[in-house]
C-alpha cells in the first residue's frame, strides 16, 4: 500500500498532536514495512524531527519479513506561509497523484480541500473539546476548528476516533453516522515501557534535574481546562497532604490562567514545593514519571489523555478525573476524583502516598492494562482498516 498522511503537526508540533503522529508513523513503518509511508507538510521544524528532508528517504528498522519500507517527506517548493497554506488545502493534490497515493490518512482531524478522485480517505479525530466548552477558545479559532472538523468527518471514508467519548461527540455535534466512526486507541513511545526504565536509577535524574525525593507529578500545559489550579489548591490546604511532598510541574503555559497559577503559588507561599520544569528532555519522560509517587492528571476533559498510559508504562500509579474519557485510557486500578473537588483530590492523594500495598498494586495492575495499548496492536489495527479500504 501507498498510504499518504497529513504530517504538518508530525514535524511541527512537540507535544500531544506531534508525538500522536510521530508514534504512529513509527509504529506502521517497524511492523508493516511491506507498504510506503508518505509524508505531506507545508514546512518543517528540524529540531523536532530532523531525519526527515525533502526528497530524503528513510528505511525501516524492522530486519524481518519483507524489504524496508520507503518513508518519503513531501514539501512544496518556494516556500512561504501562504503558499503553503495553500498548498496543504488545495496543491496538495498533484504531489498526492505523482506519488500515486492510494490512500490518505488526515492525522489531526483535517483532510485537504483537493484529493484526486480515486484516494480513499481516513481522518483521526482526537477531541471536539471546543464544542464541548467554547468558552475556552477565542471565537474565530472554534468556527474554524469546527468547520475543518466537520468538513472532514463528512468527506472521509473512514472517521477514526481515538476514544469512545470522542466517538460520542464526533456522533452528537456533527451527527455523523455511527457506522463511518470506528475507534483506535493511541499508543505511546516504546520508551515508556517499564522495562526500559530501569537502565538507569533514579539518583541520575534527581541529579540532573535536581528533583525532590518525593513528588507528585502533573503533565500538560498550563491552562484553565487541565486544571493546574486545582491541584494546587491542596498543596495550599494545611494538613492536606503531607509537607514533605513536593509537586513537579512539566508543561508551558502562558496568559491569564497561567498568570493567575503563579500568583496563587506565590500567596501561599508554595515556592518551596512546586518545581517548574520546561524543556525536558523527551527521552528523560520515562524516567521522571517512574520516579513519582503518582502522576495527578485533574484536567476536566480530554479526548484520550495520553500522559495516563505514558505514567502507567513507566510504572507510576494514577490519580485523575472521573468521567469522560478518563476510564478508557486507566482502567479499573487507577483512582478516579472529582475535578473539582481539592478535598477529593488531597483524600486520594493521601491514600495512594500513605498506603504502599495501595501504590503497589496500582503499578502493577496498571501496567498489566496498559498492554491493550501496545504499539504493535495499534498498529495492526490501522493496518487491517486500510486494507479494509483498498
Amino acid at each position: 500500500m501507498r498510504i499518504g498522511y497529513d504530517a504538518k503537526r508530525f514535524f511541527n508540533n512537540k507535544t500531544g498532536l506531534g508525538n500522536y503522529s510521530r508514534t504512529l508513523i513509527d509504529t506502521l513503518s517497524k511492523y508493516h514495512p511491506e507498504n510506503e509511508y508518505h509524508l505531506f507538510s507545508p514546512k518543517k521544524d528540524d529540531s523536532i524531527y530532523e531525519d526527515f528532508t525533502q526528497e530524503n528517504t528513510k528505511k525501516g528498522q524492522n530486519t524481518e519479513g519483507p524489504p524496508a519500507s520507503i518513508i518519503s517527506a513531501h514539501f512544496p517548493e518556494g516556500f512561504n506561509k501562504k503558499i503553503g497554506a495553500l498548498w496543504r488545502s488545495y496543491f496538495i493534490k498533484n504531489n498526492v497523484q505523482k506519488a500515486d497515493i492510494q490512500l490518505f490518512h488526515g492525522l489531526s482531524g483535517e483532510l485537504p480541500m483537493s484529493l484526486p478522485k480515486d484516494v480513499k480517505t481516513v481522518v483521526t479525530i482526537h477531541d471536539l473539546i471546543h464544542e464541548r466548552y467554547p468558552q475556552y477558545y477565542p471565537f474565530f479559532d472554534r468556527k474554524m476548528y469546527s468547520w475543518k472538523f466537520k468538513s472532514a468527518c463528512e468527506k472521509a471514508d473512514v472517521v477514526v476516533a481515538i476514544s469512545e467519548q470522542t466517538k460520542r461527540d464526533i456522533i452528537n455535534f456533527y451527527k455523523i453516522n455511527e457506522s463511518k466512526i470506528k475507534v483506535i486507541y493511541q499508543s505511546c513511545h516504546p520508551q515508556f515501557r517499564w522495562s526500559n526504565t530501569s537502565k538507569l536509577g533514579s539518583n541520575y535524574f534527581i541529579q540532573k534535574y535536581k528533583l525532590p525525593n518525593n513528588y507528585l507529578l502533573y503533565v500538560g500545559t498550563i491552562n484553565e481546562r487541565k486544571n493546574l489550579l486545582g491541584l494546587l489548591k491542596v498543596f495550599a490546604e494545611e494538613g492536606a497532604i503531607s509537607d514533605l511532598i513536593k509537586l513537579v510541574i512539566i508543561g508551558n503555559g502562558k496568559g491569564k490562567y497561567f498568570d493567575e497559577c503563579i500568583a496563587f503559588m506565590r500567596k501561599n507561599k508554595l515556592e518551596n514545593r512546586i518545581f517548574m520544569m520546561q524543556n525536558l528532555d523527551f527521552e528523560d519522560f520515562p524516567y521522571i514519571y517512574k520516579n513519582a509517587l503518582a502522576l495527578v492528571y485533574p484536567s476536566f476533559f480530554e479526548g484520550f489523555g495520553i500522559p495516563i498510559i505514558e505514567a502507567m508504562w513507566s510504572g507510576c500509579p494514577v490519580i485523575t478525573s472521573e468521567g469522560g474519557c478518563f476510564a478508557e485510557a486507566g482502567g479499573q486500578d487507577t483512582l478516579y476524583v472529582n475535578p473539582h473537588s481539592s478535598t477529593d483530590i488531597g483524600t486520594a492523594i493521601c491514600n495512594l502516598t500513605t498506603d504502599n500495598a495501595l501504590r503497589e498494586r496500582m503499578i502493577l495492575r496498571g501496567w498489566d492494562y496498559v498492554k491493550k495499548f501496545d504499539e504493535k496492536e495499534i498498529g495492526n489495527q490501522w493496518i487491517a482498516l486500510y486494507k479494509s479500504l483498498l
